[in-house]
């Protein structure tokens, strides 16, 4: 099976990237914010995810920067109505770390955010991805977070300024409240 790839980006689109190995152009879907991180001419190693279809229909491959958006993609993928294109809409709009956190705590409002989720869907998630992430280590992310950045996303921050802006926050004060987290990252203009 096709686990990873390594090549220089020849091409950069929203949600994919034309990557050139050995002379073959491979179209991947990636997340929002890889295709954001990357320009033509980078070389990149990316680990794959092949979906072949049921029936007719291309096969698609799906490509991630880490093991855990990778993991996540296919935890997601496997949640009844969400598929391959809702799976990557989650990790477009919140960082794994964030999903994680979100799931946890149960926070089906803040997944509705993104579009193709509705309420039954984000309940779907929590309800079929919320024990196997209770199992899991417990996330870098305080839990204020997740309200602070809810209360940016309130005051019309784009998600990825919103996430920006609270990293910067959680690095000056990792232990602070949601209160403090959004007073920080509002100084941080």
């Amino acid at each position: 099976m096709l686990d990873s790839l390594r090549g220089r980006v020849v091409r950069v689109a929203p949600h994919q990237l034309l990557i050139e190995v050995s002379n073959l152009g491979w179209l991947v879907r990636v997340p929002l914010s890889v295709s954001r991180e990357l320009a033509p001419g980078t070389d990149i190693t990316l680990l794959t995810v092949l979906i072949l279809p049921r029936e007719e229909g291309e096969p698609l491959l799906y490509g991630f920067l880490t093991e855990e958006e990778r993991r996540l993609f296919l935890l997601l993928r496997g949640v009844s109505g969400v598929g391959a294109q809702k799976a990557l809409a989650l990790l477009s709009h919140f960082s794994p770390a964030q999903i994680t956190q979100l799931i946890r705590t149960g926070n089906a409002q803040a997944l509705t955010a993104v579009k193709g989720i509705g309420k039954k869907l984000a309940h779907q998630i929590l309800l079929d991805l919320g024990q196997a992430f209770a199992k899991l280590p417990p996330s870098s992310l305080p839990p204020a977070y997740n309200d602070a950045y809810q209360a940016l996303l309130a005051l019309g921050f784009a998600s990825a300024e919103a996430q920006a802006r609270l990293e910067a926050a959680l690095r000056q004060a990792p232990e602070a409240s949601a209160e403090t987290l959004v007073q920080l990252a509002l100084r941080n203009a």
